[in-house]
């Protein structure tokens, strides 16, 4: 079923229908990835009521990163016990590690470490998979980082063949997103899929969802949803803003930030079982500081900055990752500043890639400086 196939007239609810009655009738074996966020709730639910029509059974994916929110633990019990007679309980509480931005010396957090089991942030259960459950020899991309988030992800789904992979994507979240649905068809003629080899596919049957679609379904169905997004609603937050995030990753100091208004009791098993804690919610809170707009008081430049930031990071093997990757910039103050707050946001990654040009204020005052 290709997308040429809809018409402009169809309701994107309407057209999701189609698209996963369409994956049931090409797939056996069907898997929906759940965060508890609201795209994945509604995807989840929409699957599981095609399910239920076909007396079919549907497995339910959720990577349980151990430092989340108790609300979104709450909100995955909620999805997997919908129609337990019509799902595959794939909840996994496995050992691996998370990219851990909060931590100027620990650039991974050990999710489930055995270590820590007193520390743990919310218990496991026999009900879900403690185990790695995949017969294949594990595939590990970074030698160096360990067995992480993605080596979990890719070696769980080489497990299958001739699998649906069902994924909550939107495109309307970000170009990027938008790209990486629809770049090249995947399955057949099919824009919103990729493939995934061994006969599986992810599909994004919400790909052309807006924000209001998928509170208007989780409003006229009367879903469970998150918690955080009432709290957000009520701070005011944009619709962007309301993500349910990682605790840790370097995009999560602004969970952080709300964390102890949010959930106290998660801030304060965080705070012993991870440092950084308090210091990201500090910094977050500050909204110059967190994104880098005006200097301390103390330097004179971004550059100076920047290389302070540099010279007092503790942990030499990623200071060198810094440093070949700032190597490679254009020594300005407009890059100077982002790469700040990569340094600020423990962002060895590069997960929040700096734009390596000159300042666009500066094009802008040169141009119009040639025409008058």
């Amino acid at each position: 079923m290709s997308s040429k196939k809809y018409h402009l007239n169809t309701n994107v609810l309407d057209a999701a229908i189609r698209r996963i009655e369409y994956i049931f009738d090409e797939f056996e074996n069907i898997v929906v990835s759940i965060s508890g966020g609201k795209d994945s709730t509604v995807l989840c639910h929409l699957a599981l009521e095609e399910a239920k029509r076909r007396s079919r059974k549907v497995g339910l994916f959720y990577l349980d990163e151990e430092v989340v929110y108790t609300s979104t633990i709450e909100q995955v019990e909620y999805l997997m016990n919908l129609a337990p007679e019509h799902a595959v309980r794939y909840w996994l509480q496995i050992e691996f590690n998370l990219t851990n931005a909060v931590d100027l010396r620990h650039g991974q957090f050990h999710c489930w470490d055995p270590q820590q089991r007193p520390n743990w942030m919310h218990k496991r259960s026999s009900k879900n998979v403690l185990t790695r459950t995949w017969t294949h020899d594990t595939t590990i991309i970074d030698k160096n980082k360990g067995f992480g988030f993605y080596d979990v992800l890719s070696n769980f789904e080489l497990g299958f063949e001739n699998t649906a992979f069902l994924v909550g994507l939107r495109a309307d979240e970000s170009l990027d997103r938008y790209r990486t649905m629809v770049r090249f068809p995947g399955y057949k003629d099919v824009m919103w899929s990729t493939d995934k080899k061994r006969g599986n596919y992810v599909f994004y049957p919400l790909y052309d969802w807006a924000f209001s679609d998928v509170w208007k379904y989780i409003g006229e169905q009367e879903l469970r949803y998150h918690r955080y997004y009432d709290f957000c609603f009520l701070k005011g937050m944009s619709p962007h803003g309301m993500r349910v995030s990682s605790l840790l990753h370097e995009k999560s100091f602004k969970a952080v930030q709300d964390l102890p208004s949010f959930e106290f009791k998660t801030y304060e098993r965080l705070l012993k079982r991870t440092k950084g804690i308090s210091f990201a919610q500090e910094t977050a809170t500050d909204r110059k500081m967190f994104r880098c707009q005006t200097l301390p008081k103390n330097f004179s430049t971004w550059r100076a900055y920047r290389d302070f930031l540099l010279a007092t990071y503790p942990a030499p093997e990623r200071k060198a990752i810094f440093k070949r990757r700032f190597s490679k910039h254009l020594d300005n103050e407009y890059v100077a500043r982002q790469q700040c707050r990569q340094l600020v946001l423990n962002d060895y990654e590069n997960n929040l890639p700096v734009k390596n040009t000159e300042d666009p204020k500066t094009a802008r005052l040169n141009h119009w400086k040639e025409i008058l």
